[in-house]
């Protein structure tokens, strides 16, 4: 059975042509093909951006890749040089040959591999053109040979049929007859991933993508109609899980029966992007500090300390009034200490509901809630992410043994780019690099990129630089509009996400993995939804 990305498609989403073919190709095609659906791509006519699309990508380690166009219908005529797909509501005009368009996707994706890899393309490269509801006895015109022609006859010997193909190509000289390596076998399949994150981050995939979410809501909604059976509840589960979805979902639940609902967290960022999602005044949105000031107004600041955290229940419980809601939502509780805890409750209706979701996986300020939920019943588990490509998640499970009972997405996406640096400079030039290729030549928009830092801007490689890629550093809220770049610390970023994470990891000689550490680790990797820069900077002083 094909490996095929992604593992499966639903007919109801997609022309029954291409379901048909990509289940052909994942039920005879053997475990050493890997089988791309839908990879988009780009070119530039005249500086004016032109979207095209490979509906199939094979690629056999043996040979090398075809490139597969498939068309639907019950027939194909040509008039006049023009193409018309013919179907019983009749007939469609078609922009170019399907086998012209299969060969431009072919060339783009031999230029790409040879463009991120720095190398010649060693194996075979073709095109195919795919008619599975109908049989073609002869060329339809000149220029749409045979040889590269798979139709209803085929389908049942698919896999025989794709060699013959790809030996027309290893005779008609394109491509070698050469080995090719494990190590550029593996970059291959690599690269296509990577085209493929990234046309989801440059929009490309929208349709897809909503569809996957109306899936996940599905799920999240089954969640949600559980948790209506208990009033007060803990639910775990590591990044990506859906943990802050499904509280939002709970809130808009609420006031919309007519209740007062209230979301806690403790980084002002996640309760300002939550704030701005429901958009709702009868929800309040606050990280603690914010609610302290809210409540107690200059007095916050004269709460006492403990282990470095504002204590505020005390001087909370001493207000004559205190306003009461039905559901108090606390999201990233691990980040709580038992008088946060307390203090949530004091803001609760003693009919009200109470949800704590948390993962201690991402506990890098090592605080403790205890028992100050007063929450008796054993946590809900959520085991499936939801936001990371599968090959992010595995490779931040591997570098810190964290979040090991969460199930990775099926969307095997691409590996993270890992790169050690010793020298400032170095590491500037690339990430200026970075950011100029993503932007100006990939086409994904500057608010899909995130810089991440354990460092704040000023004490990072990045302090005296403003510019990156030839985009502003931005450390603020960016407007709507702005082409400006978000820098993070870890800390201001959690419970949020990104397309695209560049993470600067500062570290220092013989540094100890401790827990903290890894869980710093773990946080900032997986607020990467589709890519995964991961810069290791250790400072030995040289420029």
């Amino acid at each position: 059975m094909a490996i095929m990305h992604p593992n499966q498609i639903p007919e109801v989403y997609h022309a029954y042509s291409e379901v048909k073919f990509f289940n052909a190709c994942k039920e005879q095609l053997s475990d050493k093909y890997h089988v791309f659906y839908s990879v988009r791509w780009y070119s530039m006519t005249n500086g004016v951006r032109e979207d095209s699309e490979c509906d199939f990508l094979i690629f056999n380690p043996d040979y090398g890749f075809l490139c597969v166009e498939v068309k639907g219908g019950t027939g194909m005529r040509v008039e006049d040089g023009v193409w018309y797909l013919v179907d019983h509501d009749g007939e469609r005009k078609l922009k170019r040959s399907p086998y012209e368009q299969a060969e431009q996707s072919m060339r783009f994706f031999k230029k790409y591999f040879e463009d991120e890899v720095e190398s010649q393309f060693s194996g075979v490269y073709g095109c195919a053109v795919v008619y599975p509801n109908y049989c073609i006895n002869a060329p339809i015109i000149i220029g749409s040979p045979m040889e590269t022609t798979i139709d209803l006859n085929d389908m049942d010997t698919l896999q025989k049929r794709i060699i013959e193909i790809f030996r027309y190509f290893r005779g008609q000289k394109r491509g070698g007859s050469s080995f090719m390596s494990p190590d550029s076998q593996k970059k291959f399949i690599s690269v296509i991933n990577k085209r493929i994150a990234l046309s989801i981050s440059a929009g490309a995939l929208i349709q897809d993508k909503e569809r996957e979410l109306l899936e996940i809501n599905r799920t999240q909604d089954t969640v949600i109609d559980l948790l209506a059976h208990y009033p007060r509840a803990f639910i775990v589960g590591g990044a990506g899980t859906g943990k802050t979805w499904i509280g939002i979902k709970k809130l808009v639940c609420c006031v919309q029966s007519g209740g007062q609902a209230l979301y806690l967290c403790y980084n002002r960022a996640l309760a300002e992007a939550v704030s701005n999602i429901i958009s709702d005044p009868r929800v309040d949105c606050y990280n603690m500090d914010a609610l302290a000031y809210s409540l107690l107004k200059e007095k916050a600041a004269s709460a006492p300390e403990q282990n470095g955290s504002k204590e505020y229940s005390v001087l909370i419980s001493e207000l004559p009034s205190l306003k009461k809601y039905d559901l108090v939502v606390v999201d990233e509780g691990q980040d709580f200490t038992e008088d946060w805890a307390f203090t949530a409750n004091l803001l609760l209706k003693e009919d009200g509901s109470l949800y704590v979701f948390y993962d201690e996986s991402q506990n890098i300020f090592s605080r403790s809630f205890g028992e100050k939920f007063y929450i008796d019943e054993p946590p809900f588990v959520l085991r499936y992410n939801i936001r990371n490509t599968a090959n992010i998640y595995r490779y931040t499970q591997e570098q810190t043994n964290l979040g090991l009972d969460t199930i990775a997405n099926q969307i095997e996406g691409v590996e993270p780019d890992y790169r050690k640096f010793t020298r400032r400079t170095q590491a500037v030039s690339f990430i200026d690099s970075v950011i100029n290729k993503l932007v100006n030549k990939e086409g994904v928009a500057p608010q899909k990129i995130v810089i991440l830092s354990n460092h704040r801007k000023e004490n990072s490689i990045l302090g005296e630089t403003n510019m990156v890629g030839g985009h502003a550093i931005c450390e603020d809220y960016i407007a709507q509009g702005d082409d400006s770049i978000a820098y993070r610390t870890i800390q201001g970023f959690k419970g949020l996400e990104s397309d695209i994470i560049i993470y600067i990891n500062h570290t220092y000689k013989n540094e100890p993995k401790t827990e903290s550490v890894r869980a710093t680790l773990y946080t900032a990797q997986t607020r990467a939804r589709f890519y995964l820069y991961v810069l290791d900077f250790e400072d030995t002083g040289r420029a």
